[in-house]
């Protein structure tokens, strides 16, 4: 189930480490009347999710969402990945934003993967 280098590893968690810490910081400074919100807090539980899969394959921590969540989390973060796509294709390549993203896409996917086979 291993997949990637170390550094890809590395690479990975951190992506989904800056998702979350960035989502955290947006919801803190989010009203709570705000539409966004919901949407927000979908994708932050995802990015959870899908850091703690990722954690679980290669770190071998374990994984404490049922299937239901896991289920939730694959399919928003799998949502996800089209837009990811359209910022990535505006970036300009060799920019860091570029890089930034090309991560957070092979994060996402990784984590799909992983999604899929425990389901």
């Amino acid at each position: 189930m291993s997949e990637g280098s170390a550094v890809e590893q590395n690479q990975a968690i951190a992506a989904f480490d800056s998702v979350i810490q960035k989502s955290e910081h947006a919801l803190d400074s989010m009203a709570s009347d705000i539409p966004a919100r919901k949407t927000l807090i979908k994708r932050l539980k995802a990015a959870k999710v899908g850091l703690a899969v990722l954690q679980s394959v290669w770190q071998e921590k374990s994984f404490k969402y049922d299937t239901t969540e896991s289920k939730e989390a694959r399919n928003v973060l799998a949502g996800m990945l089209p837009m990811l796509g359209k910022f990535y294709d505006k970036e300009k390549q060799g920019s860091s934003q570029h890089t930034l993203i090309q991560r957070r896409i092979a994060a996402f996917e990784l984590a799909v993967k992983f999604l899929d086979e425990r389901s």
